[in-house]
């Protein structure tokens, strides 16, 4: 949940020490900085003779585009230094404290904002008047009154943008900070789970496209715009962000991983997988420069890890999936007593042992220590699957009767990303149900409970990678195979495959379940989409498989060199051949 990051925020910066955006409170916020090449072509004139401080203001709107907003303020404090009559140094000061996408302003940022603003209006008189009406449009955002009602003056800037980009229409960077105050009043709720847009979100569309259409290589308008398109039913609309975006900041590390953010939905996991190796370099070698700490690579590096091992995992990669998921699992485990909620990211390694199979992996698995209530739940839920893979139905039932009992002490607050933990944990607890169920024979039950588990995934909140990333679909329509309901398990499929574009579990079931029902011309048709989406996968697929009740079967099928992916009957079937030409035959269109 977005409330959820905001506390892990406070946590974080209070456990490290590290309120770099906050004056004179620690080391970090007396931290220098210097011009850093790469971070974007940004260029916004303000009135000052000093060409350094105009470069650095420049560079903390690169930043701030960048959503590194603590590298933003130190940017324009130094071109506040370098010239203290700069008015719009104090503006970015202020506008960087603020609030994001990502993250609420806590009291001291709003404080030292509020600071900044009155700096701003005591140099006011050196100011172009478009600069003026900047500062008269933040001046609606913040308050020093204590009480005030953050949403009413977070509309009341809305307003006051609104204003100033009727009055300069040329502005591209104030009408891109005018949708980005739009955005700020509904975070990662712009569409509804059915696709339908909120209130405000065309209207944002509207002017990042408007801006586009005059500058298609605004570093900030592409951001955004890719937040503001991704969960749409046309996501396919921000591939020329996308693919703008990296190639505009290379050294900005979340810029170049944001494409990922539409590849994804679109399917194309190998570019979202370039998208997020790129972005940790770029970020590892900006923290290695700096010394940064805190919100920045604690959170937005180890968000490029995460999605890269999931974007791996969907290409049938394991071995590079437990990879990133276990350094993941490296880089927050020294955080998590005192930063629980970077817990999200720890059950990543458990969740790809459970997709790909690997029952006597998870079961070397130690338990995780008694605080991490979520990771626990997943280990329990990791270690019933392989039980129920295996056959042995009551220690099974032992794991979700487990399951079951730590998610009712996981705290009613406590959030998954944009989740609440309780809705996450919901999917766990049915899905395993639905293992159990199968492990003592009861098949009935078992898509009883898979079904249940489908419906509570589809309750998740949105979030790339997804909060609970084990798509159910892919068992339920295993274990329908297994069943023989082949027609219910293509509808299953294709419904996943609606959902995750160019899945390649879901294309092989798919296949599978055509073939069962004698569809082999459909079954030819698709054949080729899930061999290019598993292409260079380095795991065998089987009904099983996908199902997670295989075994010994899986290695007993790699050991005699069978392609990965394909029934061994598939390529000597010469009936489809025949089929085939009789179609041709009698539909000569085709």
């Amino acid at each position: 949940m977005y409330s959820q990051f905001l506390i892990l925020v406070l946590i974080l910066l209070i456990s490290l020490n590290v309120f770099g955006q906050h004056g004179n409170h620690t080391e970090q916020a007396n931290k220098t900085t210097e011009l850093m090449p790469g971070m974007g072509e940004v260029y916004h004139p303000v009135s000052t003779a000093n060409a350094e401080s105009q470069k650095f203001f420049n560079q903390g709107l690169a930043f701030l585009y960048g959503f590194n907003h603590a590298e933003a303020v130190r940017s324009f404090k130094q071109a506040a230094q370098l010239d203290p009559k700069l008015m719009m140094a104090y503006w970015g000061v202020a506008l960087a404290l603020g609030s994001n996408y990502n993250l609420q302003a806590d009291a001291r940022q709003l404080k030292e904002a509020f600071e900044n603003l009155e700096k701003a209006l005591t140099v006011a008189p050196a100011a172009s008047e478009h600069e003026r009406d900047y500062i008269a449009a933040l001046a609606k955002r913040y308050s020093n009154d204590p009480k005030a009602d953050p949403q009413k003056l977070a509309a009341d800037y809305k307003a006051a943008m609104s204003e100033l980009v009727k009055k300069y229409p040329d502005d591209l960077d104030g009408a891109t900070l005018y949708a980005e105050s739009m955005m700020n009043l509904r975070p990662w709720k712009l569409w509804s789970p059915d696709g339908k847009p909120a209130e405000g979100t065309l209207e944002i569309v509207a002017v990042l496209e408007g801006v586009l259409r005059r500058n298609p290589n605004h570093t900030g308008a592409n951001h955004y715009y890719i937040h503001a398109i991704e969960a749409s039913p046309n996501a396919e609309r921000g591939l020329a962000s996308a693919a703008r975006l990296g190639k505009l900041a290379p050294k900005a590390g979340h810029l170049v991983h944001m494409p990922s953010h539409i590849y994804i939905r679109t399917g194309d996991y190998t570019e979202a997988a370039e998208s997020n190796a790129d972005a940790i370099i770029a970020d590892r070698e900006y923290v290695e420069k700096t010394g940064e700490q805190g919100v920045y690579p604690m959170m937005y590096l180890n968000h490029n890890i995460h999605f890269l091992a999931s974007v791996k995992a969907m290409k049938g990669h394991y071995a590079d999936a437990i990879k990133y998921g276990r350094e993941l699992e490296t880089s927050v485990k020294p955080h998590l007593k005192a930063m629980p909620m970077l817990e999200m990211f720890a059950p990543s390694p458990m969740t790809h042992l459970i997709r790909f199979n690997r029952w006597d992996e998870i079961m070397k698995e130690p338990k995780p220590a008694a605080e991490l209530k979520i990771t626990t739940a997943y280990w329990h839920l990791a270690r019933g699957s392989a039980y129920a893979a295996k056959g042995q139905a009551a220690e099974a039932e032992n794991e979700l009767k487990a399951l079951q009992a730590i998610a009712k002490t996981v705290p009613r607050d406590a959030g998954i990303g944009n989740s609440v933990a309780a809705d996450v944990l919901r999917v766990a607890e049915n899905l395993l149900a639905g293992k159990a169920a199968l492990a003592r024979g009861d098949q009935k039950t078992a898509i009883e409970m898979l079904k249940k588990a489908v419906e509570a995934e589809e309750k998740v909140s949105y979030n790339e990678p997804p909060d609970w990333d084990l798509p159910v679909r892919e068992t339920l329509g295993g274990v329908l195979l297994q069943n023989g309901n082949n027609a219910e398990a293509e509808a299953v499929f294709r419904a996943e495959i609606a959902k995750r574009l160019r899945n390649g579990r879901a294309l092989f079931g798919l296949v599978e379940s055509l073939k069962k029902q004698g569809k082999t011309i459909a079954a030819r048709m698709v054949q080729p989409e899930f061999e290019k989406a598993w292409a260079d996968a380095d795991t065998q697929l089987s009904v099983e498989s996908l199902a997670g009740t295989s075994s010994k079967r899986e290695k007993a099928a790699a050991s005699n060199g069978l392609k990965f992916g394909h029934s061994p009957h598939w390529e000597d079937s010469e009936r489809f051949a025949k089929d085939f030409d009789k179609f041709h035959d009698t539909n000569p269109l085709y």
